[in-house]
């Protein structure tokens, strides 16, 4: 689930968070996109609740995202939480447990006092703290923990994972991955796949096409690590230098 720059994240007083952020109706909070937001479960330890956020009346949307919102309000099975459950579950139908080190497991869609809400399993780095974005490391407190070659190499390492196994995942962006280490080297899973089946083309020709699909998994990935080189460090120049 991407993070939204500041300047486009609804207001915190309409949408439920604490006045720092860290919280949202009483919950912690991991990520918060313009849309949803992630908190940590407080009855499944391990587990992470998707909720989407009420759209903000003061923020005026782009005309296509209006009406995919009314299309989700028509059909709740394109809301993002019920797609992002049926994209992850076509995956395991494929792939079974390899799926498990590349993309976060999703549950179920549960009812919990705040709402409607998508549980998935949470992932977490060595000390058992939700792993951090790949966003929070090229813009947050965590840049400069890895240098830009290592990211991008994850990347990389992705990008092939998703050609092997012809998934149509063109949602590469800095906030829908997080990072953890293994062996000594970030590894990148993503944690969000509702883009899988929901995208934005009307004919979805990319998804049908294997040479197409090939083509825009290259070129976001090639963007993704475009942004890492302009925002993460070089090998062995700090952070701020």
């Amino acid at each position: 689930m991407p993070t939204a720059p500041a300047a486009q994240l609804p207001s915190a007083s309409a949408q439920g968070f604490s006045d720092d952020g860290r919280f949202w109706r009483g919950m912690q909070v991991i990520a918060r996109g313009a849309n949803r937001v992630c908190v940590i479960d407080p009855a499944a330890p391990g587990h992470c609740l998707k909720y989407a956020l009420p759209a903000d009346a003061g923020r005026r949307r782009p005309l296509r995202h209006r009406i995919r919102d009314a299309w989700a309000d028509l059909r709740p099975a394109r809301q993002a939480n019920a797609l992002e459950l049926r994209a992850w579950r076509g995956l395991h139908a494929r792939l079974g447990d390899r799926l498990d080190s590349h993309v976060a497991a999703c549950q179920a869609l549960v009812d919990t006092p705040a709402g409607r809400a998508l549980r998935c399993l949470l992932v977490t780095g060595a000390d058992g703290a939700p792993a951090p974005s790949l966003y929070a490391l090229l813009f947050g407190s965590g840049r400069g923990h890895y240098p830009a070659d290592a990211l991008c190499d994850a990347v990389t390492r992705v990008e092939a994972w998703l050609h092997a196994n012809a998934i149509p995942l063109f949602d590469l962006n800095s906030g829908n991955l997080v990072v953890v280490e293994r062996a000594g080297r970030p590894e990148l899973v993503c944690v969000d796949v509702k883009s899988v089946i929901g995208g934005k083309e009307i004919v979805p020709i990319s998804r049908w096409s294997r040479r197409l699909m090939r083509r825009k998994i290259a070129r976001r990935a090639k963007r993704l690590r475009e942004r890492i080189r302009a925002h993460a460090p070089l090998a062995g120049v700090q952070a701020g230098h």
